[in-house]
């Protein structure tokens, strides 16, 4: 998949949820945890200690790298932090009694908004059953019997709600983001993408496209066979650009009967083939029983130092040009 989906699947993915999780659990951890940690050690709680600060240490690692990078490493999560948690849970406990017991309760939270969904169960298993074996030992069981149950609960309750919230985000970014009729990407995130874009253009030597398309006399097809006929239409029109860019671009409705495709990675030969070939296969299509509609394409490639609203404009000039040339062409430049 091409950079500009990848971008877009991201933004919707449960990494953009852990990566705000991470910062603001960071900076819960500098402010709460730190001066708990530095109690322990001067107390000569090691073990309670280390774990603390090994913890402080990858939130901060973690708030930093989402702050400065937009990046959260949810491995380095497993791999170290996980442990360190677990650790202090193990040597809490003991040291600590019930204290301990409390400080496992915002631990076995944290994992559900720091490692993807089935990492965070596998991580609270481990830690359910080590509190489980911890207070049974440490506790009259009866006391023990409650802190198990507690602790059970409140894993479970966490893990539906968080996982109703990255449902729930999931469905509203693909609101946020996609057109309601057609399917496609909406503008919403288009400056976003174009942005990111242009700034890594340099890095890389293939080339980079903008195609404007816009349906011929698509108001006729409104003013004469309704406007459920003309959504069908869209709808059509939306399905056989997707269907012929498939995985070489990113296809967006810009509103109305207007279409913009980016093509990444492709030659200019390449970028003009697939708009004539777009062109063609809708002058060729029925699109509805009894009639069918021609296309108008600009498109422009990304030049040195030109910016997303030359590109944009550049585009847009061609799709009209080829408009006056009397529709039903690609105009290139």
């Amino acid at each position: 998949m091409i950079r500009a989906a990848q971008l877009l699947e991201y933004q919707r993915s449960e990494y953009n949820v852990l990566n705000r999780s991470a910062m603001w659990l960071g900076n819960v951890a500098l402010v709460f945890i730190t001066p708990f940690a530095i109690n322990n050690l001067l107390n000569g709680q090691w073990h309670v200690a280390i774990a603390a600060l090994v913890i402080i240490a990858v939130f901060s690692f973690n708030t930093f790298t989402v702050l400065i990078w937009k990046t959260y490493y949810s491995g380095l999560c497993f791999f170290l932090l996980s442990p360190a948690m677990l650790l202090f849970i193990w040597f809490s406990i003991p040291q600590q009694g019930i204290i301990g017991v409390l400080w496992s309760f915002p631990a076995l939270v944290a994992f559900y908004f720091l490692l993807p969904e089935r990492l965070a169960w596998l991580v609270n298993g481990i830690g359910l059953a080590m509190i489980f074996y911890l207070s049974w030992v440490t506790f009259d069981h009866g006391l023990a019997i409650r802190i198990i149950a507690t602790m059970t609960l409140i894993s479970l309750f966490t893990a539906v709600s968080v996982r109703l919230i990255n449902i729930q985000q999931k469905a509203l970014h693909q609101v946020a983001i996609t057109d309601f009729l057609t399917g496609l990407y909406n503008r919403n995130n288009l400056t976003l993408v174009l942005d990111e874009i242009i700034e890594n253009n340099h890095k890389s030597t293939a080339s980079n496209h903008l195609m404007v398309l816009d349906i011929d006399h698509f108001k006729s097809i409104n003013d004469q066979h309704g406007h459920e006929t003309g959504d069908q239409a869209l709808k059509s029109v939306a399905s056989i650009i997707r269907n012929l860019v498939g995985d070489d671009g990113v296809v967006f409705r810009l509103g109305g009967e207007e279409f913009l495709v980016l093509l990444e990675q492709q030659s200019w030969q390449e970028a003009k083939s697939l708009a004539e070939l777009i062109r063609s296969t809708m002058a060729n299509s029925e699109l509805l029983p009894g009639f069918s509609t021609t296309l108008s394409i600009g498109l422009s490639r990304l030049k040195p130092n030109m910016t997303r609203a030359d590109w944009i404009k550049e585009s847009d000039q061609n799709m009209y040009q080829a408009k006056h040339h009397g529709r039903n062409q690609v105009v290139a430049s």
